[in-house]
């Protein structure tokens, strides 16, 4: 599901009337979830069109101003408040609760993607349905909107593929809701590899608040069995190796010798053992290693490294 959360939030900003002022956490609200307050912030300050989407009405929920994309900094952002009746004294706004605006026309879209993955639970496969030869590994590095993305398929220790792209993203990053950010891409990947594959992404898979992580939401969409390799943990209980949530062993910690380890968890179509075994497999270093050449390879693209490899824009 494709989701441009940016016009979505540049057409909320643009709701704040002139002399009215709101907070990056009203937006996030608007957005549907408290969590994206930050991802509001990064979107302001990457304003298409300042003019006509007044992010300098966007403050902090105390009042204070904030920061501002301009030359002149918050300089001109007092400026322009100034200019349309806002008063400020010792750097906050003066009558925050006169001025404050949060009634903004929305339908929540990020509680539409929360229900969506919802919906989705039922048509996961916890079990090893996976019979290809082909493990893979997805991931994405980014250079503001830009998107770049490689996939990197191995055949038993052999490296055999590299599909690359481009594209303009539409979806900020927000915890709990990158599949919505990532997924296109990896999914327009896997579209241009014709053969089944065992796919690890770099996230998690249902060591999820939804059970629905990067990894297994792109597996349902595309019917791909996958695995979750995720950096950090996002929630449940550590004992050990394993990973309890809801009282379930959901995940497993990984390491190659001193380094930080990862966090292993079925996508979909692969059990949680078979995930571990296979991730054994190809651990070298901190990530198995068709999840690293796909990283090593993403960043070669957005450094603009010539690799020859063909890149579909």
């Amino acid at each position: 599901m494709n989701v441009d959360l940016y016009s979505y939030f540049y057409g909320l900003v643009q709701q704040i009337p002139r002399g009215r002022i709101s907070t990056y956490g009203a937006l996030a609200r608007a957005l549907g979830d408290i969590k994206a307050a930050r991802a509001c912030g990064v979107m302001l300050s990457q304003n298409p069109d300042p003019p006509k989407i007044p992010c300098h009405r966007v403050v902090m929920s105390d009042g204070t101003l904030g920061g501002f994309t301009h030359p002149l900094g918050v300089k001109r952002k007092i400026e322009l408040l100034r200019m349309e009746g806002i008063e400020i004294e010792n750097g906050k706004i003066a009558d925050f609760e006169y001025v404050f605006f949060d009634s903004f026309k929305t339908d929540y879209p990020l509680k539409k993607l929360r229900k969506l993955q919802e919906s989705m639970r039922d048509e996961i496969i916890l079990e090893d349905i996976y019979s290809s030869e082909y493990v893979g590994g997805a991931d994405v590095s980014y250079t503001g909107r830009r998107a770049y993305a490689a996939l990197v398929i191995y055949r038993g220790e052999r490296k055999i593929e590299e599909i690359t792209l481009e594209r303009d993203i539409s979806f900020p990053y927000i915890p709990t809701y990158l599949a919505f950010r990532e997924e296109p891409l990896i999914s327009e990947l896997l579209r241009k590899w014709n053969d089944e594959i065992i796919l690890l992404v770099d996230g998690n898979g249902i060591l999820h608040p939804r059970g629905m992580g990067l990894a297994t939401y792109v597996g349902v969409k595309n019917h791909v069995s996958t695995i979750g390799v995720a950096k950090s943990l996002l929630m449940g209980e550590i004992r050990g190796e394993e990973i309890y949530l809801n009282g379930k062993v959901v995940a497993r910690y990984l390491r190659s010798g001193k380094k930080k380890g990862i966090y292993v968890s079925s996508g979909y179509g692969v059990s949680l053992q078979s995930a571990v075994k296979i991730v054994k497999k190809y651990l070298r270093y901190k990530n198995p290693e068709p999840l690293r050449q796909a990283h090593i390879l993403a960043n070669a693209l957005r450094l603009g490294i010539d690799k020859n490899y063909p890149v579909y824009r």
